[in-house]
């Protein structure tokens, strides 16, 4: 495995528009991966993923781990188009080391909370064919559940920066992965524990359902993670790695897109 730090896919946003490159050990005709971190949308950054992005690459994947800018620097539309621009710079080969990847069959891209809505926003935006599969890990995906759990004008505040009056129905359904579903869709797995009370499990639930309503493949793996949080990552590991049976079912899917 080899890494390729700091790639600017954004150079006007710094640190924000960057993303760490990690290669397989034979990179040619590798397939390539988008690695989105979580952090509700305003923390963390490319590091918490990091382990994520070495299991993309120990399946095969040329993955790319970005960071994208928070909501205290720049209010949503603007992650949800940084993660779009950095799908795309992978597409188009726009890094040398790119170039000798599989990048025809489309891009694989895996996020987790924060990163899981990123994930589902950006592979149900682009183009058909241009992503072949998508993971989600305790993704919200509709933001008019996430409004009734967290309260409307507190939550919206938080999401858009904007004065509640300001905020309309419509900015909601834009900014929910389910209004995008379309029967040609990419092949979907969403990860979720039973226990999450972060992101309940009823909206990776209520994404399937909208999936299987217009004929697309989606899968579910639910299970019972620790605690009441997303209960994802193996205890002390550092950088995260996820528990191993989310690996063995994330590398079962994989093998198939």
């Amino acid at each position: 495995m080899k890494r390729i730090d700091a790639i600017p896919y954004a150079p006007a946003n710094g640190q924000r528009g960057l993303g760490d490159l990690y290669l397989p050990d034979r990179p040619a005709r590798a397939p390539v991966a988008l690695c989105i971190h979580g952090g509700g949308w305003n923390a963390m950054d490319k590091y918490s993923w990091s382990g994520v992005a070495q299991f993309m690459c120990e399946q095969g994947f040329a993955a790319y781990n970005i960071n994208y800018r928070l909501l205290d620097l720049a209010p949503w539309p603007a992650c949800g188009d940084d993660c779009l621009a950095a799908a795309n710079f992978l597409l188009d080969g726009r890094h040398e080391a790119l170039k000798p990847l599989d990048r025809a069959a489309g891009v694989v891209i895996i996020g987790g909370s924060a990163g899981g809505h990123l994930a589902l926003m950006t592979a149900l935006r682009l183009p058909r064919g241009r992503c072949r599969g998508v993971v989600s890990i305790a993704g919200p995906t509709d933001l008019f559940l996430r409004v009734a759990q967290r309260g409307r004008d507190n939550y919206l505040k938080f999401f858009a920066k904007k004065d509640v009056a300001e905020i309309s129905d419509r900015m909601l359904l834009e900014a929910s992965p389910v209004s995008y579903v379309k029967p040609y869709s990419p092949p979907l797995l969403c990860v979720h524990s039973t226990n999450d009370q972060l992101v309940p499990i009823e909206h990776s639930r209520h994404l399937l359902k909208m999936y299987h309503e217009v004929g697309a493949r989606a899968e579910l793996f639910a299970y019972a993670g620790p605690g009441d949080q997303h209960g994802v990552w193996i205890d002390g590991s550092d950088p995260h790695r996820l528990l191993p049976e989310l690996e063995q079912e994330m590398a079962v899917f994989l093998k198939t897109v």
